[in-house]
């Protein structure tokens, strides 16, 4: 199970940092090169990995216990549900506030990066052995 824990945790790690290099992608091609439509292009595949972040952690997931497995679904089914609708939508403001509340700072964690945080804390005290 622990190996699975830190396998999950590290490939939640691994897209919270593409997503913040796609980010970072969109705004040089909105601000810097004046290119709308990459800009618009990198705000969707931003919202397709939070779409697809259930399925990539899924394998992950299924030794672990049951309640630690319900917390990370349920976080990772949120993040899809909003990204989903941002993109039925077809809103590029909406697409580009994913992961960001509206009293966001710069250089605070994004909401993804949160939970990752949250969920790390959760499951490597669970995987701690009690003292006797």
């Amino acid at each position: 199970m622990t190996q699975n824990v830190f396998a999950a945790i590290a490939a939640l790690k691994q897209n919270a940092q593409r997503i913040r290099r796609i980010e970072a992608e969109a705004r040089e091609a909105l601000f810097v090169k004046d290119d709308p439509s990459a800009y618009t292009e990198k705000l969707k595949e931003k919202t397709m990995l939070l779409i697809e972040l259930p399925e990539l952690i899924e394998p992950f997931c299924q030794d672990l216990d049951k309640e630690a497995a319900r917390r990370i679904d349920k976080g990772l089914e949120s993040f899809a549900m909003r990204a989903q609708r941002a993109m039925e939508l077809s809103s590029v403001f909406y697409m580009n506030a994913l992961l960001y509340p509206e009293d966001y700072t710069e250089g605070d964690p994004n909401d993804l990066e949160v939970f990752i945080n949250r969920l790390e804390a959760l499951l490597l005290q669970a995987t701690k052995t009690p003292s006797a």
